[in-house]
This record gives structure tokens, C-alpha cells and sequence, in this order.
């Protein structure tokens, strides 16, 4: 790709998959005002869920959906510290420097919160792969629910979406979908 290019670039953009990384949405009563503060929370709250140890890991969060008591959500994502190495080493081969490391479904999603009218109303975005699946909620351009899914299991894609309505509804106290996205290549049937 970078051959067929008419200017050469030394940076790049590098999106990878969905099971790169863990992602959680977790939520503070109170957010400490200092950066560093706030970096060492996030740490804490998400190794109790970590499936390696939080020093192997790259962490990174954004805020989400703030609370009218104060409180805030914030969307994070952690993978090993090796793997993204591994995606930045093939940057570096090939003479270019990852300046942004994203989730693909992450970049997606901020494709459509672009667009005219993107966090207008509440979407449901299903981005399919062959080997995941995720799905996520956004509310007034804010992250508010995020999972995924490896192939593989039993549960179809009809059980995913409808438990994730589910949740919307109940949890979430959804009213209704302004906006649902299905995109993606899901798993060949067979």
C-alpha cells in the first residue's frame, strides 16, 4: 500500500482487530482533577479484570458519558504491550511510524459520529468479522456499551443483538434506535 502511494508519509494511522484488546467501560463517583491521578485509577480498577498482569499492558481511556451527580464513564482499552509492538513492528519495516493505534470497531464508530447527524440519537453499531463480532451503543456520542465476541460459540448473531436490546432497554433505559449499523464480513456459513 504504502508503494502505490504518489507522496511518501512516515506516519501512520494503524487499526487492529477487536481482540487486540480488552475493552471496559467503568465509571467514578469522583474523577481526580491531576492527569497522573486519573492514569493510576484507570490502572487499578481495570487489572482486577485484566487476563494478563497490568504492567504487560498498554492503556489507554477516553471519557465517556458524565453523570448528572458528577460522576464519569470512561471507555478503555488495554492489550499486551508485546502485541501492539508486534503491529508497530510492521510499521517500522516498512519505514513508517504508528502515530495512532486504534480498535477497528473504535474507528468506525468515530466515522459515523462524523457524519451529519451521528450523535444525534441513540445508535447501535454491529461490526462483523470472521473471527469476532462487536457491538456497541452510543448515546449523544458517548461509548455506552461495548462488548465482544470471538467466533465460534453457539450464540447467533439474532441472540447477540436481541440480548443486547435487552439491555438497552432495561439498563440502559432506551426509548429507541435513531440509527442501526450492521457492516462488516461475519464467519462463512458451514
Amino acid at each position: 500500500v504504502l508503494e502505490r502511494l504518489e507522496t511518501r508519509t512516515t506516519r501512520v494511522a494503524l487499526v487492529i482487530p477487536d481482540l487486540a484488546a480488552k475493552v471496559s467501560l467503568i465509571r467514578f463517583d469522583d474523577v481526580p482533577a491531576r492527569r497522573g491521578d486519573l492514569d493510576q485509577l484507570v490502572r487499578w480498577q481495570v487489572r482486577k479484570s485484566a487476563p494478563f498482569p497490568i504492567d504487560d499492558a498498554c492503556v489507554t481511556y477516553s471519557p465517556g458519558a458524565r453523570g448528572v451527580d458528577g460522576g464519569a464513564d470512561f471507555v478503555v482499552a488495554l492489550a499486551r504491550r508485546e502485541i501492539v509492538e508486534q503491529y508497530e513492528g510492521v510499521c517500522e519495516d516498512a519505514g513508517t511510524y504508528a502515530g495512532l493505534v486504534d480498535l477497528s470497531t473504535f474507528s468506525l464508530l468515530n466515522l459515523v459520529l462524523a457524519s451529519p447527524g451521528g450523535s444525534a440519537s441513540d445508535c447501535l453499531a454491529v461490526h462483523m468479522r470472521p473471527e469476532y463480532t462487536s457491538i456497541a451503543i452510543v448515546r449523544g456520542g458517548d461509548v455506552v456499551f461495548f462488548r465482544n465476541r470471538s467466533e465460534g460459540g453457539d450464540e447467533t448473531l439474532a441472540d447477540l443483538v436481541h440480548k443486547t436490546a435487552m439491555y438497552y432497554q432495561d439498563r440502559l433505559s432506551g426509548t429507541g434506535f435513531g440509527r442501526v449499523l450492521l457492516g462488516g464480513r461475519g464467519r462463512e456459513p458451514g
